[in-house]
């Protein structure tokens, strides 16, 4: 049986655009081109990946642009991996449950980016919601 958060980003994945905002430092930046995916992780039972966080099995990712520069400064403090500063993101957004609109904050590990002179892609590890 899904568990309320699976449900939820099981819509989130299936659902049409909507406004996903992230959070940092302060600051809001918009993400476009928007897509959650679901993965399953090689693993027997539930682990501790990298002893930061826990996979069993399963794991949600999203992926999306962001068009405002200023954020690459942050980036290295941001990204999962050897710096010890990094912290959960929170991006946001609305869902419809059971007929009354609700804001979903997703948080998040940045995982890896892409970037050019005009865009910034981000790919980032959905860890645990919040339904507000």
């Amino acid at each position: 049986m899904m568990s309320l958060d699976e449900k939820i980003l099981s819509q989130l994945q299936d659902s049409v655009k909507r406004e996903y905002r992230l959070y940092y430092q302060d600051k809001i930046y918009h993400l476009s081109d928007v897509v959650i995916t679901k993965s399953v992780m090689p693993v027997n039972k539930p682990t501790i990946r990298g002893g930061v966080y826990s996979v069993n099995g399963m794991e949600y990712k999203i992926k999306g642009t962001i068009f405002d520069l200023s954020l690459r400064e942050f980036i290295s403090k941001m990204m999962l991996g050897h710096n010890p500063e990094f912290q959960e993101i929170p991006i946001e957004t609305h869902l419809e449950i059971d007929r009354e609109e609700r804001k979903i904050i997703l948080f998040c590990y940045l995982t890896n980016t892409m970037d050019n002179r005009s865009k910034i892609t981000l790919n980032l590890l959905i860890i645990r919601l919040k339904i507000e």
